[in-house]
């Protein structure tokens, strides 16, 4: 990309410390919008509402991209009305902002939670697995709901402006550089069931972002985002049988595969998985 100025929404979040390093070892110029400041200082950071477009506009002038990851990472964080409040109102911000401004490029954090799984009240199953990006959204909850109101509005905007907007279905991500504390949730495969086992580490989502970034063409694209394997040591498909039976699975899965299928990401962002824990544990949880 040309223009190398970025602006990251809620960059002073793990993930957006990690995708601010990232653009800055690749020689962007970044600003940090957030409504905290950051533990340690990679960039400027404005303290700013997105709420409030006034900062939002005065940040893109100029700018060749936007990485909208700031929200409530969860429905559980707040209250329903305002996780809902919170991140529909900031990500409209941005995109009519951004859109005024003549911002070229939008990244959207999207969340694997759009397909309704991960935090519905009652499991409920899925048509198949592993899903992809056509599999239908059903939402169950506010911040599933964000997500895919999130990824309408991205199309709509894709739809009237020369944009290039890119939305990731983020699995959940892994914090855990090391992998230490992921033989514990290996005693439990039965929690969190809509994840199907999916994960992707921080620094591969990170990444995700900045090849986001540079991915030419205009309109919206979605992309699922995870590791090609799951984050547990028994095969799949024994998982589906035991805690979620008579689910469809696709053809040829074998192994240790992933609930979220990225293999759309893999051939048209190309995406990779580099950190995995199979590099870090071994099945039995001890280090390698």
């Amino acid at each position: 990309m040309k223009n190398k100025k970025i602006v990251v929404t809620g960059g002073s979040g793990n993930l957006g410390q990690w995708t601010i390093r990232v653009l800055l070892e690749d020689g962007y110029d970044v600003l940090n919008l957030d409504s905290v400041p950051t533990e340690k200082k990679l960039c400027e950071t404005w303290i700013t509402d997105l709420g409030q477009v006034g900062d939002l506009y005065e940040a893109l002038k100029g700018v060749g991209a936007v990485i909208h990851l700031a929200a409530h990472q969860a429905p559980f964080v707040a209250s329903d009305t305002q996780v809902f409040r919170n991140n529909m109102t900031a990500t409209y911000n941005v995109f009519k902002a951004a859109t005024d401004m003549g911002v070229g490029k939008i990244v959207h954090a999207s969340s694997i939670a759009a397909y309704g799984f991960a935090y519905a009240p009652e499991m409920f199953k899925p048509n198949y697995l592993p899903l992809d990006e056509v599999h239908p959204l059903k939402p169950k909850d506010p911040y599933a709901f964000s997500k895919v109101f999130g990824e309408q509005i991205a199309d709509s905007y894709a739809g009237i402006s020369p944009l290039s907007v890119v939305s990731l279905r983020l699995a959940g991500i892994n914090f855990d550089l090391n992998f230490e504390t992921l033989p514990e949730r290996w005693l439990d495969p039965g929690l969190r069931l809509g994840t199907f086992w999916s994960y992707v580490d921080v620094r591969d989502a990170a990444e995700a972002c900045k090849l986001s970034v540079e991915l030419q063409g205009q309109g919206h694209y979605i992309f699922n985002i995870a590791a090609e394997k799951s984050r547990f040591p028994v095969p799949t498909s024994e998982l589906v049988n035991q805690y979620i039976p008579g689910i469809k699975i696709k053809d040829g899965m074998t192994g240790l595969w992933s609930g979220l299928d990225s293999s759309r990401a893999r051939s048209e962002l190309g995406f990779e998985d580099k950190y995995v824990w199979q590099d870090y544990i071994r099945g039995d949880g001890s280090k390698k």
